[in-house]
């Protein structure tokens, strides 16, 4: 189950800037070394609650490709995500990016999407939101759920304001996830 909520995180933090997916640019051509985003995150999986924040930021950058290290604290520990290599010479796919287990099983249909404004940050962005469901099994555990995602193009490196995500994991076990951009910037 821990590797369904990091892998929920990673879906989350590399969902680019709301457009078409044929014409949206990859949104890490214009990032820098050293450049993050920083967001307020609340998970409860049944009973169990935490509150925290996950950044990711640009590790290393080449002409071909982006390499991303996103790292969360909860309870005051660090949790790391896997390292996400990402191909600049393609259309950013935030779903191919997802570093799922080895064996799962996992389908992500989109479900609707539209237009609002979100306040975050101390920010008012103009967003469009995506939303999908997900159905699927990662090491032994079922997962089936939904997600919504806030994006927009002013919103800094993954272009990410807001992020939604629940369901039942496991035994029907309930889950929830929320995060919301707080604060960004460079070295």
């Amino acid at each position: 189950m821990k590797r369904l909520t990091s892998a929920a995180l990673v879906l989350a933090l590399l969902s680019p800037a709301g457009a078409d997916e044929k014409d949206r640019e990859n949104p890490f051509k214009k990032a820098k070394v050293g450049e993050w985003v920083e967001y307020k995150t609340s998970t409860a999986v049944g009973d169990n609650k935490a509150e925290g924040t996950a950044r990711v930021f640009v590790a290393a950058k080449n002409d071909k490709e982006a390499l991303l290290r996103s790292v969360g604290r909860v309870g005051g520990k660090e949790v790391a995500a896997p390292d996400q290599k990402i191909d600049l010479s393609k259309p950013f796919d935030p779903f191919a990016a997802v570093n799922l287990p080895k064996g799962a099983d996992v389908r992500i249909t989109k479900a609707g999407e539209g237009k609002e404004k979100v306040k975050a940050g101390g920010k008012e962005y103009d967003c469009v939101w995506q939303k999908v469901t997900i159905l699927g099994r990662a090491e032994g555990a079922d997962f089936n759920g939904e997600a919504t995602i806030w994006t927009s193009a002013d919103a800094p490196l993954t272009g990410m304001v807001k992020m939604e995500m629940s369901g039942k994991v496991a035994l029907n076990t309930p889950f929830k996830m929320t995060m919301e951009l707080m604060d960004s910037g460079g070295k």
